[in-house]
């Protein structure tokens, strides 16, 4: 199953590049100011950098995790997007599926990580859609 991981509300830039969140969302975090540090926009962030330093033994694989954080977003570059019917905060609560998987498997754990989040979804009987995410929204790094 998923381990749970408390996450840290600040990263450093390092952090946000290796996660490919910057250079493209830049001005759409909360900085602070003479530091190198920024407030987290996912807990995605602090998730994939818990290995950062570290060669995973493939055996071990996949590593499951899920973190529910606030995300911190000025979405300032938010003018002109597709943003009708959506109300833009600057502070929300969500929960994020991170997995570790070997590359060959890395397809069939996000088809997998889907329907975990499906199934929990339709267990608490809320409504959803699955959508694929515009291109436009995705990290450097992302490939689906």
């Amino acid at each position: 199953g998923y381990q749970e991981i408390i996450t840290p509300y600040m990263v450093n830039h390092d952090s946000m590049f290796g996660t490919g969140q910057y250079p493209k969302f830049k001005e759409d975090t909360f900085e602070l100011s003479d530091t190198n540090f920024v407030l987290i926009p996912t807990a995605e962030v602090p998730l994939t950098n818990y290995y950062r330093w570290e060669i995973l033994d493939g055996k071990e694989l996949p590593i499951y995790f899920t973190a529910m954080s606030p995300s911190f977003r000025s979405e300032a570059g938010s003018a002109g997007r597709d943003t009708r019917g959506l109300i833009r905060l600057h502070q929300f609560h969500k929960v994020e599926m991170v997995k570790f998987a070997k590359p060959e498997k890395s397809y069939q754990e996000l088809e997998k990580m889907t329907a975990n989040a499906e199934n929990i979804l339709q267990k608490l009987g809320l409504p959803y859609r699955v959508i694929a995410l515009c291109t436009g929204d995705m990290g450097f790094s992302a490939a689906k």
